[in-house]
């Protein structure tokens, strides 16, 4: 493989450094799937459910709010290309990972986010707001959903909080 992906909002960065995330693990992220760097370099409004099953099935993204692609994903923002030998395999997330510092190779802008994803839409499965079947197939329904993904995020500020 040549390059691993890093989606992300913010342009002109010279070094990517480690940031805690969901897994409360500081280490720079990225991915072989450039469809899913995609979705990492949109707006992180916390307004999609996101289910990522690797290269071989597409990536499923479900709106929890009306227009939650739109707001996410009408955007620019920017795929860093990344050196495979500077990170280390992780099967549990089909991840790659590095807890040092890594400088990219180069970077791909890209103007919107949305019509790049569209134009590789086989890459995804967009399940919209409207799809209540869907979200009876989620633990606990949208509701159950919401209610996990904010504990989730308030346990990883308490812990960037107590980091500093």
């Amino acid at each position: 493989m040549k390059y691993l992906f890093h989606g992300s909002q913010v342009g002109g960065i010279d070094i990517l450094k480690p940031m805690i995330s969901l897994e409360y693990v500081s280490m720079v992220y990225a991915t072989e799937d450039y469809s899913y760097a995609l979705v990492r370099a949109g707006k992180q409004l916390d307004e999609i459910r996101e289910e990522y099953y690797g290269l071989e099935k597409p990536f499923e993204i479900a709106e929890i709010y009306p227009d939650a692609f739109k707001h996410q994903f009408d955007c620019e923002g920017y795929v860093y290309l990344l050196n495979p030998d500077d990170f280390e395999y992780n099967p549990e997330t089909t991840e790659y990972r590095s807890s040092k510092p890594v400088k990219p190779v180069g970077v791909i802008c890209v103007n919107n986010i949305w019509e790049e994803m569209l134009k590789n839409k086989e890459s995804y499965r967009f399940i919209y707001n409207g799809d209540e079947e869907y979200w009876k197939t989620v633990r606990g329904g949208r509701d159950g959903y919401l209610k996990r993904k904010l504990e989730a995020k308030q346990k990883m500020l308490d812990l960037r909080k107590k980091l500093q």
